[in-house]
């Protein structure tokens, strides 16, 4: 996270203390710890940063302490003025109330809050905050997070914690076998591929039996087909029609090297322009809305799953025989490297099935009035903030790693009472998750990129 401390410091209080986490660089002469700044009441926090290279601290986390109650604020600000007072952010913000004194403070905490406290240790805070999580009752909280610190993830219990694991354990609790149609607006991107989107949309289904594309070099040639998945970003002449035009653009983040990388998949692009015209967007938006197959639909889609994975298994023994066939040098350990993929692939690179936590989804576990959910929060649509997975060579166990700090919320979306009317008055043109009170500041549905439009691109990237 940036911040601006002179700004910061205008808008705080004089005589509370101030714990401040920021991303930091060693060239800058920074080094990771929790550090007083002399003569000030303000603890700074330099938080433990990827140890595979890139990464930064990107989470816009704030716990304020009253008297009377904790307020957790998650957004998608840094703390620096042009994010509060020139670009447009989410932000969500629920008080938790003390405990008084006929109640007995609960130590088991809450999901919610030891979501915060795990976050915070994992910062290399010890005491302060943490020490007053306990006093104050979370029993009403409406949010789920989910978050990103850097690391290889190794294993299904640790995979599923972080990023869109997190974001698959939650998904799969709510809602098995849907199909959804997937809309990320994102005020920085990367290098998008079909594989990424593929792997992320399986997430965004909760799925209960993921397969990893094949590997073979047959299957790496072939175009991988997109999921239904659309990217909202804004396009250059958005940017230059705003009303700080390029001034305003900071905080967007997108190189036309990426954009120009053969795999980058242009057509799922939709211009992001806010519904306050001439304001840019630095918010961070998944809305998901659940296909539901009929019940034949969902019996076929069984049963293709099942020879999917039956064809799989008896090709990878067919590369085995092959090359004992042929007298090539089949070892043990080749053997052992199909049965760690057929385990990948038929016990489920996200299985959540065995899962045993079921509180962070509060009531709606299994909810057929469920129809969709949406995110918001810090994570941009990159693999720097989601994670990616791939197979751990050390351990041969499926591994998601995650370049950057990040935080947000998951919430789903309730059907409405008519909902099914709504759906029948085609002649009229509704944004649907407007109509299901989630907060969409941006203009639905986005429109495609024409053919002149290209994305803005960072200057100097």
């Amino acid at each position: 996270m940036t911040i601006e401390f002179s700004w910061l410091l205008e808008n705080l209080p004089k005589n509370i203390s101030i714990v401040v986490a920021k991303h930091w660089d060693p060239e800058n002469g920074d080094s990771q710890g929790v550090f007083c700044i002399p003569n000030t009441n303000i603890l700074l926090v330099h938080p433990p940063m990827s140890s595979m290279g890139h990464g930064c601290f990107h989470a816009k986390l704030m716990i304020l302490i009253y008297d009377e109650w904790i307020r957790v604020v998650i957004s998608s600000a840094n703390l620096i003025s042009h994010d509060w007072e020139i670009s447009e952010n989410i932000v969500f913000i629920q008080d938790f109330p003390r405990y008084n004194e006929n109640n007995i403070i609960n130590n088991d905490l809450h999901l919610f809050a030891k979501e915060l406290k795990d976050y915070l240790l994992a910062m290399g805070l010890k005491s302060h905050i943490i020490d007053k999580l306990p006093q104050y009752d979370y029993s009403k909280a409406k949010a789920i997070i989910i978050p990103s610190i850097p690391g290889a993830y190794k294993g299904i219990d640790d995979v599923k914690k972080y990023g869109h694991g997190r974001l698959s354990q939650i998904v799969k609790n709510i809602c098995e076998y849907e199909d959804v149609e997937l809309e990320c607006q994102s005020s920085s991107l990367g290098s998008i591929t079909p594989e990424f989107l593929n792997e992320f949309y399986r997430s965004a289904k909760g799925p209960s039996q993921p397969s990893q594309p094949s590997q073979s070099p047959q299957a790496l040639q072939q175009p991988q087909p997109l999921p239904p998945i659309t990217i909202v970003f804004p396009t250059n002449k958005t940017v230059l029609n705003s009303k700080y035009t390029f001034a305003g653009a900071g905080p967007l983040c997108f190189s036309k090297k990426c954009y120009e990388q053969i795999t980058f998949p242009k057509e799922i692009l939709r211009k992001c322009e806010s519904n306050r015209n001439g304001i840019l967007m630095h918010t961070k938006f998944l809305l998901a809305r659940f296909i539901r197959p009929s019940p034949d639909q969902l019996e076929e889609k069984r049963l293709l799953e099942q020879e999917q994975n039956r064809q799989i298994k008896i090709n990878k023994r067919k590369i085995i025989k092959n090359k004992y066939d042929s007298d090539e040098s089949a070892t043990d350990s080749d053997v052992a490297d199909v049965d760690i993929q057929e385990t990948i692939t038929e016990e489920n690179i996200l299985d959540l099935s065995q899962d045993t936590v079921t509180d962070d989804v509060h009531d709606v576990q299994g909810d057929n009035n469920i129809v969709g959910w949406y995110y918001c929060g810090s994570h941009n649509f990159t693999e720097s903030a989601w994670g990616k997975l791939n197979v751990s060579r050390d351990t041969k166990e499926i591994q998601l790693k995650i370049y950057n700090w990040e935080l947000g919320i998951f919430l789903p979306i309730t059907k409405l009472r008519d909902d099914d009317d709504k759906e029948n008055n085609i002649g009229e043109q509704r944004d649907w998750f407007r109509d299901h009170g989630v907060p969409v500041s941006y203009k639905r549905p986005p429109n495609p990129y024409e053919e002149s439009d290209i994305p803005w691109f960072s200057l100097g990237w």
